[in-house]
């Protein structure tokens, strides 16, 4: 038991973190379709009702949407080399919105690691004490 108690108050730490980004900074930059979804998960992350597989999904669901503004942001360039101009690599350029995207999109990820670990752990438990009450 206290296993998923320290999972909760992970995904719970986690969550803090994720819906001060999502109120002071990520909402208002968002697009109109996109903000009332993110409102919904700021409102579940206050009301502290995050230890679900339906919050999981939306954070899923989310992570990828971000992802996808990330992309969109970002242009490869080519760097080469100073002595070897045919030798090089790409790198990633980011515009300051995808930059801040994206470091909120590895938040989320986090938050969902977090609250899959406290299911888990939960499940565990169960099938745990389903076992052993044969």
């Amino acid at each position: 038991m206290d296993l998923i108690a320290q999972r909760v108050a992970d995904a719970l730490r986690q969550a803090r973190v994720v819906g001060k980004c999502l109120d002071e900074k990520i909402i208002p930059m968002l697009e109109t379709r996109d903000r009332a979804f993110a409102g919904n998960i700021s409102r579940r992350i206050a009301a502290r009702d995050i230890v679900s597989e339906k919050f999981l999904r939306d954070l899923e669901a989310f992570t990828l949407r971000i992802e996808r503004e990330v992309e969109e942001g970002t242009t490869l360039i080519w760097r080469g080399h100073e002595h070897d101009p045919d030798c090089g690599y790409h790198a990633p350029v980011r515009t300051a919105r995808a930059g801040g995207l994206q470091h909120f999109q590895a938040e989320l990820v986090d938050l969902a690691s977090e609250v899959e670990g406290a299911l888990n752990a939960a499940y565990a438990l169960e099938i745990t004490s389903a076992l052993l009450a044969q």
